[in-house]
């Protein structure tokens, strides 16, 4: 019996392979899918809505969506506070290098914007990690809860 490298195993047939799926590709594939449903369809499925509720917890961040927009360094180390899938979309996430351009949070995104972890917007007070915890504890987590809204600055 011979034995065929292993690069050869996961080839197509017509290719001269064996055809085998690898599971570990094959389950990143259906993360990247369930993410991308996540960003981009209707947010009102019943799934959106329970993972958004899942992710709008984590560390009391109250982020959703944003989660993605922050820097994979700090907070990520520990995804304990999430369920196991979701800390796999997290983690299959942190495997791509994103960019995104300032001009992209603009108007009403801009209330939106993280304030924590956000590679963006340099906070020097909130890169203490006691700053950080008093900001979540108070719920000052986005640009837009910097603003007193009765006073309407």
């Amino acid at each position: 019996m011979h034995w065929a490298p292993v690069g050869v195993l996961h080839l197509p047939l017509k290719e001269g392979g064996q055809g085998l799926k690898c599971l570990y590709t094959q389950v990143r594939v259906f993360r990247l899918q369930a993410l991308q449903r996540l960003f981009y369809s209707a947010s009102s499925s019943s799934w959106s809505i329970l993972a958004h509720t899942f992710l709008h917890r984590f560390q009391g961040l109250r982020y959703d969506r944003q989660l993605f927009y922050l820097c994979p360094r700090g907070f990520q180390r520990d995804l304990s506070g999430l369920p196991v899938f979701y800390q796999d979309l997290l983690r299959t996430w942190k495997l791509f290098s994103t960019t995104r351009s300032m001009a992209a949070t603009v108007g009403a995104d801009l209330l939106t914007e993280p304030l924590l972890h956000n590679p963006q917007l340099r906070v020097q007070v909130a890169e203490s990690r006691s700053v950080r915890q008093r900001l979540a504890l108070a719920e000052v987590t986005r640009v837009g809860d910097l603003l007193d809204y009765n006073r309407r600055d």
